[in-house]
């Protein structure tokens, strides 16, 4: 059951809206672009996922997308969460294309695209952040909590430093592996921590937490126009939203 939709985020939409209102040669019209093309990918791969979870998806198999938590000045960005009455899975997806190199001794990936490598924060840091912070947030119930990066792209190639490093052939894996994951641990998890009521009150609860991404303001020093990212409303939004 899916608890939470997929859904172009306010952030995507608001990107978009911005974009049919900057004129081509505005300063900040590169930027927004390019992030506009990355929350795309990323909106885009996890509908990717999402068609590999279908077959999955039950009364005690329930779904978020995209949920924003915060504790104190930190916030936990899950791309999904699934919750079952035996274990939690976060996933977190890159729809990257190329081939991605998860460099462990330096913390890092590398994607070689086109001969040109770029560096990006490692994603295994960050799912094991995520799902350290579920696993406090639940506590009281001491479901276990795996994570998963899931790579979309199914023609990605996948390596590592060291050469099939142990975390990454663990956590690492393809769109269409997924299932074979989750069907491994409901193999090794076959008592219920939780009641079913219980659950879905912890996901609806989950849902609630969900605090949505503020856009800043984008500032053309040359000049001196902005573009308030705030202030850019979406057809249903009202002058009061």
């Amino acid at each position: 059951m899916i608890v939470k939709e997929l859904q172009p985020s306010i952030r995507l939409r608001k990107l978009e809206a911005l974009l049919r209102r900057l004129p081509s040669h505005h300063r900040e019209r590169r930027r927004v672009e390019d992030e506009y093309a990355r929350r795309m990918a990323g909106y885009r791969g996890e509908q990717s996922v999402g068609y590999h979870l279908a077959p999955m998806l039950s009364k005690e198999f329930l779904v978020l997308y995209d949920i924003r938590m915060q504790q104190n000045s930190s916030f936990y960005q899950m791309d999904i969460q699934i919750l079952t009455p035996v274990f939690f899975v976060i996933l977190e997806v890159k729809n990257m294309s190329g081939t991605l190199c998860f460099d462990q001794p330096f913390g890092q990936l590398i994607r070689t695209l086109n001969g040109k490598e770029e560096a990006f924060s490692c994603p295994i840091v960050q799912v094991k952040r995520q799902a350290h912070y579920l696993e406090s947030w639940a506590k009281l119930y001491r479901i276990p909590v795996h994570s998963f990066v899931v790579i979309s792209n199914p023609a990605t190639i996948i390596k590592s430093i060291p050469a099939y490093s142990d975390i990454v052939v663990k956590t690492v894996i393809h769109a269409a592996a997924l299932e074979e994951k989750i069907t491994l641990l409901r193999t090794r998890y076959r008592e219920p921590l939780i009641a079913q009521k219980e659950l879905v009150k912890l996901s609806k609860k989950l849902k609630n937490l969900h605090v949505p991404y503020i856009l800043q303001r984008h500032t053309d020093a040359k000049d001196q126009r902005h573009v308030d990212m705030q202030k850019v409303r979406l057809p249903y939004e009202n002058s009061a939203s």
